[in-house]
């Protein structure tokens, strides 16, 4: 899924690259879904075949783990 992205590539913030690159693969897609197609949790549950809430629960947890992963390397 990351080589589709030209997006990460053109990311300056290598940082943030590499909290992306090291998300589990559901992770990754929930949040990217989220933040670059603006995708609900509603659709992404339907699209996944999850219930609502653990596909929230899992976007949540993604950003926590990036803040995380920021504040780390700084």
């Amino acid at each position: 899924m990351l080589e589709m992205l030209p997006l990460l590539q053109k990311l300056e913030n290598t940082e943030l690259q590499t909290a992306i690159k090291e998300m589990k693969e559901r992770g990754r897609y929930i949040f990217l879904e989220r933040a670059l197609s603006d995708k609900s949790f509603i659709e992404l549950s339907k699209e996944l075949g999850m219930e609502y809430k653990s596909v929230a629960t899992v976007y949540y947890r993604t950003v926590k783990k990036i803040r995380k992963h920021m504040k780390e390397t700084k």
